[in-house]
């Protein structure tokens, strides 16, 4: 556990989460395999439907490998919340209260991890677009066929976005609240970086299977001076804004897409 968290669930989701992350065809039923339970058990526990009692909180520790500390912790927060026993429950209290004054600090540092993690993965915005399309259904089993991703994780990503604040729920209707698909792409950040790798490889993908009357890749290579980069830079940002307001709109529209440009040294200096 990189980080304290102040719900046993959030430990098991970013347990799934790496591991969807490490092997795409990981899936809740292989965790629960992996943890020694039933899916439909680990399910109602990720959804606060069911909970742990201690005894099963060790066993689980155990196998994701948690040390003596970690395993402490994770148990105590299983006890504080489904202990039948009041003595149970107040001695576990007790010992997170030693780390209490952590508290805050990892509150935010579990937000940081959250928007770190919806800014690396592009199916995060990929959702908040979506949800902008005429046929948009408020349903993550249509959301993960639409956008070709596994159902855990779109589930997983769901709630690192209300966790964050960019949606919310009512009444079995999710809303966005964030109405900016933008990422920034001169942002030294490992996140950034892997978000638009992810990009690049989806163009790779839609360049193979997409009808070229459905898709546009156009290069150009020319030669400008390196004082002139900044306003190249500020140009293509400024063409990207126009271009987005001018076809987005208000309205809800019938496809999703991407419009993604690079500019980039073709050529190392000094090799010219």
């Amino acid at each position: 556990m990189e980080a304290r968290a102040t719900d046993y669930r959030l430990i098991l989701q970013k347990e799934l989460t790496n591991r969807c992350d490490q092997n795409p065809r990981y899936s809740l039923r292989a965790f629960a395999r992996d943890l020694k339970l039933s899916p439909s058990r680990l399910s109602e526990i990720l959804n606060r439907k069911q909970g742990l009692s201690r005894t099963a909180a060790q066993k689980i520790a155990s196998v994701l490998g948690f040390d003596e500390r970690e395993t402490l912790y994770f148990c105590d927060l299983v006890s504080i919340r489904h202990a039948r026993s009041v003595k149970e429950r107040e001695e576990a209290k007790l010992r997170l209260l030693k780390v209490d004054f952590e508290k805050e600090r990892d509150s935010r540092f579990q937000l940081q991890l959250d928007a770190f993690k919806i800014i690396s993965d592009w199916y995060h915005l990929g959702i908040l677009e979506l949800m902008k399309c005429k046929d948009f259904r408020h349903d993550t089993k249509w959301i993960a066929r639409r956008l070709g991703i596994p159902l855990i994780q779109i589930e997983l990503a769901v709630d690192r976005l209300i966790r964050v604040g960019l949606l919310k729920k009512e009444d079995d209707v999710y809303v966005a609240i964030q109405e900016d698909g933008w990422v920034p792409g001169g942002v030294p950040s490992g996140s950034i970086r892997k978000f638009h790798r992810q990009v690049l490889e989806k163009a790779i993908q839609a360049m193979g299977v997409q009808p070229v009357q459905e898709r546009l890749f156009s290069t150009h290579f020319l030669t400008v001076d390196r004082s002139d980069l900044p306003a190249a830079f500020e140009a293509i940002q400024d063409f990207q804004r126009r271009f987005c307001a001018q076809f987005q709109g208000e309205q809800p529209r019938e496809l999703l897409y991407c419009i993604s440009m690079q500019l980039f040294k073709i050529v190392e200096e000094g090799t010219v």
